[in-house]
């Protein structure tokens, strides 16, 4: 036996409420849990990547050579031509220690460790390749007492005579990199009580990367904001040793802003992101540049532009970036506060975005936006990135310094002596993920749009047959009773008139 209309309009209106239901409120619902597994909390999938990034990150390096180091020092008219060496490329994996969360805050506090490891297959050239490259200890060295009394800059100039210390040295890649190599001038320091130099203790050798492999303390220590509270702030720098603010730049150019560097928060617009850069000790901004799409995914690149590195006359904003009172030409940044009073400036590669002034100062540059630009390519929604291409030139100034003998007639350049790019690319099958991810929710609010209006319909069906059914529906006894009746009274009303008559 069938089952009646009835039952199936109520079926059918059952599942149209469910179907309408779940076809607007899923959306909402995937998103809620999207927002739960960001956090970083233990047992969030955001908790798992950040102890152990599913991504393999790349670092290269690049050195450049300097061909004409004689003819530089000999006549301080000639321009440096340099040869860019590399790349070298190392693995790079980051490992979270000492993790303390701060739940009075919603705060997680940590160190990291860095490891690399040489991939000789990606790699162009050798470790042992040699390099010809400014002495940065003794250009350091010089640019630290350059405003010291006369007896000071004598006794560094007897010092520098009697170990023979050059400007130019020349050492292999390896030297430069990780292993490091000895210096008189640092074998000097550690003879000194702490204080007196602005270097730290057990530096006992010059390595761009030297002490920094497994070390947990070159990095700092970070805070950062778990996202628990509030889901903007997720990764976002609370505190970097211990302190919102540096002393390192001036005003609010101090001040730990932005992410940690390796996270942002969600649902990003077509503005700017920002980063807390401890290589830099400062906040870098990152603009809107352009949309990138790969395998349906929609990712907003962000990258460096002119106003990171902008001087003051160009954005008023970096007044405070100038260290000392003295402000460059745009494409540099002052990090000689950050590196121990070196005279270190840190630009994009072959000072790509720079003012000429730089580029002209040197030969055998060519910026090139493919091979130079920094940017991150951010998955709006989640902000997790398809590409990272974080990418810093450091230049050494070679100034001339009244009564350092070794300087004194030097030409000032800004000399580009290395740069390097790390690199991070999402896995199709983590893009797979995401684009499931994002397009799942609305694949499903279809079908369940589909079975809202199939029940709809199936309502509609049973209204219009249960409608024919009671048209259709024969005379019960009640109803012939009361027609005979009725019938019985006309014919008695009948008689009664024609006796009348």
């Amino acid at each position: 036996m069938g089952r009646s209309p009835v039952f199936w309009g109520i079926t059918g209106l059952t599942g149209a409420i469910i179907g309408v239901t779940f076809a607007v409120g899923l959306p909402f619902l995937v998103s809620f849990i999207i927002d739960q597994q960001l956090r970083l909390t233990p047992g969030t999938i955001m908790y798992k990547f950040w102890e152990t990034s599913p991504v393999p990150m790349y670092i290269r390096f690049y050195l450049y050579n300097v061909t004409n180091s004689e003819d530089v020092l000999r006549d301080n008219t000639t321009k440096p031509i340099v040869q860019e060496i590399g790349p070298f490329t190392y693995t790079e994996v980051h490992e979270r220690v000492n993790v303390t969360r701060l739940d009075h805050n919603y705060t997680i506090q940590f160190q990291q460790k860095r490891y690399w490891q040489y991939v000789e297959e990606m790699s162009n050239g050798s470790l042992d390749d040699p390099i010809t490259t400014l002495n940065v200890p003794l250009l350091s060295a010089a640019y630290t007492i350059r405003f010291s009394p006369p007896f000071i800059k004598t006794g560094f100039n007897a010092f520098v005579k009697a170990t023979n210390t050059e400007v130019f040295i020349t050492k292999t890649v390896d030297e430069l990199l990780f292993a490091g190599y000895s210096d008189p001038l640092l074998d000097f320091a550690q003879l000194i009580p702490p204080g007196y130099l602005d270097i730290p203790q057990g530096y006992d050798k010059f390595g761009w990367f030297y002490g920094r492999n497994g070390s947990e303390k070159f990095d700092g220590t970070f805070n950062i904001f778990t996202g628990v509270d509030d889901i903007s702030k997720l990764d976002v720098m609370d505190m970097w040793n211990y302190n919102s603010k540096t002393e390192y730049y001036e005003s609010y150019c101090g001040y730990v802003n932005g992410s940690f560097g390796e996270g942002w928060p969600p649902r990003r617009e077509r503005t700017s992101i920002s980063m807390y850069s401890s290589d830099l000790c400062r906040s870098v901004t990152l603009d809107y540049t352009k949309d990138v799409s790969k395998s349906g995914v929609t990712f907003y690149r962000f990258a460096g532009t002119k106003n990171m590195f902008a001087s003051a006359e160009e954005n008023p904003d970096n007044w405070c970036f100038c260290s000392g009172g003295v402000c460059n030409p745009s494409g540099v940044t002052n990090s000689s506060t950050c590196r121990f009073g070196a005279p270190a400036f840190v630009s994009f590669p072959h000072y790509f975005l720079a003012d000429p002034f730089f580029q002209e100062q040197v030969e055998g540059l060519n910026p090139q936006i493919d091979l130079h630009e920094f940017h991150v390519d951010l998955e709006p929604r989640t902000s997790v990135p398809l590409q990272v291409a974080a990418r810093f030139q450091i230049n050494i100034l070679l100034q001339s310094i009244k009564g350092i003998k070794i300087v004194e007639n030097v030409r000032e350049v800004y000399m580009p002596v290395i740069w390097f790019g790390v690199s991070a690319d999402l896995s199709d099958h983590l893009l797979g993920l995401i684009h499931f991810t994002l397009i799942g929710p609305y694949i499903g609010s279809f079908c369940f749009f589909l079975l809202f209006g199939g029940c709809m319909v199936l309502v509609a069906k049973s209204g219009i047959k249960y409608a024919k059914m009671n048209r259709k529906q024969p005379k019960t006894e009640a109803t012939a009773e009361q027609d005979k009746s009725e019938h019985n009274d006309t014919e008695s009303i009948e008689r009664e008139n024609d006796q009348i008559q």
